[in-house]
């Protein structure tokens, strides 16, 4: 009877193992994101079938062409023209050649047009960036499009809801979209205001079913507003249990000028793929004219797990590669693959100045553990890292030589690069890339440096955690 028991577990271990070689590979993805699932599922029979079956299955091809066919909004043309018009830059000698390299590389990935004289405020603070969105949203004489990872039912949230309702009943186009997972915990009556005035409110990625989602590791991480047309923002503004008078931590931007045009036409993508009857379509009030003079060039980009490239994550590998001095970070999870930390070795045993700064503490301990394992990496190579004690850090900011600067949602990590849909602004403005230096600078008085005589410290077993937590960064 022992021996028929031991075959017969032997036999249900092989034809696990045989299965989960079968479902890894069904599916095209990188090596190590590939060995990781194949653990998962060897090491973890039924149990870790459930766990790919919610985080390890790729984008149905489906979604992935719903979304695909909105990236055609009439850009194709002027993205060609762009290419025409940089070319000739390059031959007069009229932009840097690592501004130059990073432009073509995005019209060419990723039809991110370049669009030149914006004014660009750059916000840190949370209680004046509310302000300045509530003032910009009262404003509003045309339509407002919000598209924001997560709402929450606090007590700016309801203010937000209750002016976008009131814009609405005065004939406003309202227009929320929010991704599901980000916004699980909100109560159904939360719109009800705004949908009760006429504004629409469409979920990305939704289930029929409130609490099973198989897309739920696809998250639309996005967070930008656009109103009337002429007034952009990129970055968080929804705090979980945070008020406006608390300082959380992170970099916004308020952008006016001809790039704006790029948010909308974002919006508008996500906003068609996401719905199926409310589409939203050209109409010129969606885009003026600007008669903004301001001194920014930027492109902005966008990445997700519906493109063939991470094109967010090549940007930064050349902004990597073009640092001559000094290359700072803010991101508030690091957890890079293969590429981007060769890339920042390689810079610090160049000569560059590197540093990073993070989140304290991750809310998640194996994101936290993975987060340190890289970390130390760093520091062994020569490399500067800070955690910042500021409640909430969530600042993405990517300063080269005080020349080049991106800022977004995208954090330094691999769900980032692969799983979440992200948008980056890549801003081509010195004296803009020398205030990021300067706020960065202010912010490393709030932070703890981690050193190697921190890392000596650390126990065996927090190493041991750090370490086993790397082996799951790619799937994470």
């Amino acid at each position: 009877m022992t021996a028929i028991i031991i075959w017969g577990i032997a036999l249900i271990w092989i034809a696990n193992t045989i299965g989960a070689v079968i479902t890894v590979f069904r599916q095209q993805r990188d090596i190590a994101a590939t060995w990781a699932w194949l653990l998962v599922l060897i090491f973890l029979p039924i149990i870790g079938f459930v766990l790919y079956l919610f985080f390890g299955k790729k984008l149905p091809e489906d979604h992935m062409v719903d979304l695909k066919t909105q990236e055609r909004l009439g850009i194709d043309a002027l993205v060609t023209s762009q290419k025409a018009a940089l070319r000739q830059a390059q031959k007069q000698h009229t932009l840097p050649p690592e501004t130059q390299s990073l432009i073509n590389l995005f019209l060419v990935s990723n039809t991110a047009v370049v669009t030149q004289e914006n004014n660009v405020t750059i916000l840190t603070d949370l209680k004046a960036a509310y302000q300045q969105l509530l003032t910009d949203v009262n404003r509003a004489q045309d339509h407002i499009h919000l598209e924001y990872y997560a709402f929450y039912d606090n007590e700016h949230g309801r203010q937000l809801v209750n002016l976008l309702a009131y814009k609405a009943l005065r004939g406003v186009k309202v227009r929320v979209m929010y991704d599901a997972f980000g916004s699980q915990h909100l109560s159904r009556q939360f719109f009800k205001p705004l949908e009760a005035a006429g504004g629409q409110v469409v979920p990305f990625f939704s289930s029929r079913f409130r609490f099973v989602n198989l897309r739920f590791n696809f998250r639309n991480h996005r967070q930008l507003a656009v109103i009337d047309g002429n007034t952009a923002y990129l970055g968080d503004f929804n705090q979980n249990n945070h008020h406006v008078n608390i300082p959380a931590r992170d970099t916004r931007i308020r952008i006016t000028g001809d790039g704006v045009l790029s948010f909308q036409a974002r919006f508008f993508m996500d906003w068609n793929a996401a719905t199926r009857q409310e589409k939203v379509y050209y109409s010129p009030q969606y885009f003026p004219n600007s008669d903004e003079h301001g001194q920014t060039s930027m492109q902005l980009v966008s990445s997700g797990p519906d493109r063939e490239l991470d094109e967010i994550k090549l940007g930064f590998l050349k902004m990597i590669a073009a640092a001559k001095k000094r290359l700072w970070i803010q991101t508030p999870y690091f957890i890079p693959d293969d590429s981007v930390l060769a890339a920042l070795v390689l810079a610090i045993n160049s000569g560059v100045t590197v540093k990073i700064m993070m989140a304290k503490r991750a809310k998640h301990k194996m994101i936290h553990h993975a987060s340190l394992y890289y970390a130390r990496q760093i520091v062994k190579a020569g490399g500067q890292i800070y955690f910042s004690e500021s409640t909430g850090f969530k600042s993405r900011v990517m300063l080269v030589d005080g020349q080049l600067a991106a800022v977004g949602t995208a954090n330094l990590d691999i769900r980032s690069f692969r799983l979440n849909f992200e948008t980056t602004a890549f801003l081509y403005d010195a004296q803009l890339a020398t205030e990021l230096e300067q706020s960065f600078t202010a912010d490393l008085k709030e932070c703890l440096p981690f050193t190697k005589q921190r890392i000596q410290e650390q126990s065996n077993q927090e190493r041991w955690s750090q370490d086993l937590a790397r082996l799951f960064a790619p799937i994470m």
